[in-house]
């Protein structure tokens, strides 16, 4: 019985110091992960932001526009200023994403801008005549205030890319203010040529709004 209180004994501490070596080794690992922002990275792109196409994920939305944002925060100052000049285009998309991809001839074509997918751009187009502030925001290399106008404008709380948003102005209770939309992946459309109408037609739509309402538009 004693050498059997001892080898158990044994095999007790020799389990405590593995495991003890275990969670060492993993705070370790843990740090490292802080100091080069390892997990931050990941928390970003895989669990904040999911790539649509990889999930399998082509959400239709009602393409109404609305004045209550995504995560009920305000709308970011960039919008508000740029909203005197002209309603805005936005593309959100990330590195690794097929639909992303896909998406990003037509709306190119659309505006005609150019842009690589790593590249943030903005650039004022003209789009019928009227002025468009475009914006092509790519989650893994933009600043953090971009990051942060991505909840504001997911309207459907699909927290995916890529979205597409535009952003008008309209009546409300005796005030003009912005209101927007947006739209999902590739759609829920099967061919190029309808993407492109669609997204189109969610373009004219916004500036229909904005020619009808723009003058009574106050920046704060």
């Amino acid at each position: 019985m004693k050498k059997m209180s001892v080898v158990q004994v044994a095999l007790l501490v020799l389990i405590a110091v593995s495991f003890g070596e275990l969670v060492f080794d993993f705070s370790v690992y843990e740090e490292l992960f802080l100091d080069f922002n390892i997990y931050d990275d990941v928390h970003d792109t895989i669990v904040s932001t999911l790539c649509l196409s990889c999930i399998k994920l082509d959400p239709v939305s009602r393409l109404d526009f609305v004045f209550e944002t995504g995560n009920g925060e305000e709308h970011p100052e960039f919008v508000w200023k740029n909203l005197t000049k002209g309603p805005l285009f936005i593309e959100y998309r990330s590195d690794v994403c097929k639909a992303c991809d896909d998406m990003a001839p037509i709306v190119k074509d659309i505006f005609n801008v150019s842009f690589e997918k790593e590249e943030t751009l903005y650039k004022l187009v003209n789009y019928s005549g009227l002025n468009i502030h475009f914006y092509h925001i790519n989650l893994d290399h933009a600043s953090q205030a971009q990051k942060d106008s991505f909840p504001i404008y997911d309207k459907d709380n699909i927290k995916g890319v890529p979205m597409f948003v535009v952003i008008t102005v309209k009546y409300d209770r005796g005030t003009i203010k912005p209101c927007y939309t947006a739209a999902y992946g590739t759609l829920g459309l099967d061919t190029d040529e309808e993407r492109r109408d669609l997204l189109i037609d969610m373009i004219d739509d916004g500036v229909k709004l904005y020619e009808q309402n723009r003058e009574g538009y106050k920046y704060p």
